[in-house]
């Protein structure tokens, strides 16, 4: 407990620091302000001036901000990563204490604990429609899982943090691409479900008229693949280290 502690203080400094990571830090606020002030505004002067009605994508709406409040901070996650490894603190931490385990644990959890706090705080306070209670709990533990999936990404990929700045335009595509299925049918649609933000779309269209168990389902498809996804970049990752 007490090295990840140290860590985690060492952190904080280094955020405080690093200009471009204080920004990864505030800017999931400044998303959740524009969605929360935003998107309202916009529906009504696109319902004024186009007779368009935003509010039948409010679903999509919110899962795209949901996800990118992720990708922003498994994007902050990550470079703070990549940073250690060009400095060989990777190695370092690996003899210590804490050990290259509890650096790892630390890196994720620390992601998938701020994705929490953020994505709550949207959901419960930003979100264009209402979100139940049960929609909440389901679509936590799949976009909290979003952020480490992102930064193993850039750590599993990118030989340097040059590299993970041009990956993460790439890593937006995860967000964005199966955002497309949200205006397919079945059984096209499907063919996103490899996407782990697939399935936080899929469950946010469902809405409260869905049946519960299919919600459930859905919940239990989408974690079970963003958990694979971390595995399997998790894997390359510490190939890649070795």
């Amino acid at each position: 407990m007490i090295p990840a502690l140290r860590l985690l203080r060492s952190d904080l400094r280094l955020v405080r620091r690093d200009a471009m990571l204080f920004f990864y830090l505030i800017a999931p606020l400044l998303l959740i302000s524009a969605v929360w002030f935003g998107v309202p505004a916009v529906n009504d002067v696109l319902i004024s001036y186009f007779a368009f009605d935003l509010s039948e994508y409010y679903g999509l709406i919110t899962g795209a901000s949901l996800l990118l409040v992720s990708l922003i901070l498994g994007c902050m996650c990550g470079f703070m990563m990549l940073d250690e490894r060009d400095e060989y603190l990777i190695q370092y931490y690996a003899v210590t204490p804490l050990s290259r385990r509890g650096y790892l644990v630390c890196r994720l959890a620390a992601a998938v604990v701020l994705s929490v706090i953020y994505d709550a705080v949207l959901l419960l306070c930003a979100a264009p429609a209402p979100i139940s209670i049960a929609q909440l709990f389901y679509l936590l533990p799949m976009a909290a899982l979003e952020a480490p999936f992102i930064a193993l990404f850039l750590v599993a990929y990118a030989a340097n943090k040059v590299e993970g700045l041009a990956l993460t335009k790439g890593a937006g595509l995860f967000v964005a691409v199966p955002a497309a299925a949200w205006f397919i049918g079945s059984p096209l649609k499907y063919g996103f479900a490899i996407f782990p933000a697939y399935w936080v779309y899929e469950l946010l269209k469902l809405g409260h008229g869905g049946q519960p168990w299919r919600a459930l389902l859905l919940m239990l498809a989408g974690t079970g693949v963003h958990m694979l996804a971390v595995y399997v970049l998790l894997r390359r990752f510490l190939r890649r280290q070795d």
